[in-house]
């Protein structure tokens, strides 16, 4: 092989570890995408606005919620979106600094080209992949989504109360079901610290949100333990269509005093905990579901089993 083209091979398989390369394909996809910049690339392409966002999003934690507004929060740029009057959308990841495995949450932010964040939008939190790790995170949940009473003497339910009705370990009272479009209330950070919060439906224009006041009382003997999250109880509407609780942590958001939609002492009940002999535990689940929904009976599974009937 003759030195030229020794030299013409080399630079064939230069060209193509070029094309081959991370930053190459970075590349392809900024002019495949019309303006679009990721990763890196956008950091470099939209400097001033990847700043603004970040920057914005550390001085504002209290948009994710009381379980992560309090600890420490790393971000990630994944892309950033060129738009119309100079705006960009940058889109970020977020994960707790430590201690995490699971998907990371996503957000964007539309920022001016003066850096100015003109819109933000929470597309999905965290999620942890082993939901039992999840829970210990939220620990605190315990201060802010429940009232632990320990009673002196073994509680009685009030003789011939319908929505009083007992299982094998507890008596469950489960107040008539309240629906209205949103749910302001006053609670506690892990801190300590009252706060304003509120939650809305996804669905704003056809569903409102449906909360029930649950009383669960350990009366026999021996430590109750109760995982309160979605598969622990169900409501039936009058057409006996079923529905789920939320996560009254992970919707709850950092919101103004609105008496309007005030619930007063709404306690959210949500996480883990264990019911000793002779105690009871209070407070609020939240369905969403269509607006004027009517109730036929709320299912309560856990730790337990018990049906009772609104109609």
């Amino acid at each position: 092989m003759t030195e030229e083209n020794q030299n013409e091979q080399v630079a064939d398989e230069n060209s193509q570890v070029a094309e081959d390369s991370p930053d190459t394909y970075v590349a392809e996809l900024n002019n495949e995408s019309k303006g679009f910049a990721f990763g890196s690339d956008a950091m470099d392409k939209y400097p001033a606005q990847v700043r603004a966002a970040l920057t914005y999003a550390a001085d504002n934690k209290y948009a994710y919620g009381p379980r992560f507004r309090n600890g420490e929060i790393n971000w990630n740029v994944v892309s950033v979106e060129p738009m119309s009057n100079n705006i960009a959308r940058v889109r970020i990841e977020f994960v707790p600094a430590s201690g995490f495995r699971g998907d990371p949450g996503v957000e964007y932010m539309d920022v001016d080209a003066s850096g100015a964040v003109l819109a933000r939008r929470q597309i999905s939190i965290p999620k942890e992949n082993n939901p039992a790790m999840l829970m210990g995170i939220t620990a605190f949940s315990v201060v802010l989504a429940v009232v632990l009473i320990s009673l002196m003497t073994v509680f009685k339910p009030e003789s011939g109360d319908p929505l009083y009705v007992a299982g094998r370990t507890l008596w469950i009272r489960a107040e008539e079901p309240k629906g209205q479009e949103y749910i302001v209330y006053n609670g506690a950070d892990s801190e300590g610290n009252i706060h304003t919060w509120a939650m809305k439906p996804a669905d704003e224009v056809n569903n409102e949100l449906v909360y029930v006041k649950v009383t669960l009382i350990n009366q026999t003997s021996g430590t109750v333990n109760l995982v309160i999250d979605e598969k622990s109880v169900t409501l039936l509407d009058e057409n006996r269509k079923t529905y789920s609780p939320i996560d009254t942590i992970i919707n709850a958001y950092a919101a103004k005093s609105t008496p309007l939609y005030n619930v007063p002492g709404f306690i959210p009940m949500w996480g883990s905990l264990q019911l000793n002999e002779g105690e009871q535990v209070a407070g609020m689940m939240v369905f969403e579901m269509p607006k004027n929904s009517g109730f036929a009976e709320i299912r309560w599974r856990a730790s337990d089993s018990a049906t009772i009937k609104y109609q």
